[in-house]
């Protein structure tokens, strides 16, 4: 587990990074990385390879990917040995995400439903693919698959379609959020936990979940799956 102030100090570091960009840029790095409870749980939940290539797909301006090079720096407890590499379809995004990650981190302005997945030992999807059809969402998650060795790790985030009220709470959020940005016909696709966890297994997988929405009303899960040595 992660002392509370020293993985506050953390965040006031890596959210220093966005200062260049704005107060709203720099207050929204922060706020995730203090309220929003997976960035915490990657770290404490000990899931990051030794070595190797992270993959964030969907990085956004490259929250995660900030907090995970500014812990290696400051306490070297995250492997030298590892390849930080983000891909982000919003250009906007992606510029800001690789100004800020500057040598750190690779930044990719892609779509994840075509970009080439390769070479990698963890694949990071937070809240990506309720933007998806369903279709899309199993042929991303199947090249996932086959990208990564036996034992390599995809770290999965979405909502849970069956948890009642925290649901709707989820959907409302996001349709907010859409609406705000001016995409008025956004359209997104959830499922149930016991559906992601059961897809993931067709994949050749083995899932270990955790409740994600400690101090919000919302209905996320985590969704740990290790890549079977048989598949």
């Amino acid at each position: 587990m992660i002392d509370t102030k020293q993985y506050t100090e953390l965040v006031e570091t890596a959210a220093r990074r966005y200062w260049d960009f704005g107060r709203f840029v720099h207050g929204f790095a922060r706020g995730k990385l203090l309220h929003d409870p997976v960035y915490r749980a990657i770290l404490e939940l000990n899931v990051l390879p030794e070595q190797g290539k992270i993959l964030d797909l969907g990085c956004g301006r490259g929250i995660l990917l900030a907090l995970l090079t500014t812990r290696r720096q400051l306490n070297k407890d995250i492997s030298p040995d590892l390849v930080f590499k983000g891909i982000e379809l919003r250009s906007k995004d992606a510029q800001i995400a690789q100004v800020v990650l500057g040598a750190g981190a690779d930044i990719v302005n892609a779509d994840i439903r075509s970009v080439v997945i390769a070479d990698c030992q963890l694949v990071i999807l937070l809240d990506v693919l309720l933007y998806m059809r369903e279709p899309e969402q199993k042929q991303v998650l199947q090249r996932i698959a086959d990208a990564l060795p036996a034992n390599g790790t995809l770290i999965m985030r979405e909502a849970d379609a069956s948890a009642s009220l925290r649901y709707l709470m989820t959907w409302g959020g996001e349709r907010f959020c859409a609406l705000s940005r001016g995409h008025w016909l956004q359209s997104y696709h959830y499922r149930s936990q016991h559906a992601w966890v059961s897809l993931l297994e067709q994949l050749g997988f083995t899932v270990t979940t955790y409740p994600m929405s400690e101090g919000t009303p919302f209905a996320n899960v985590l969704f740990v799956a290790k890549r079977n040595a048989s598949d």
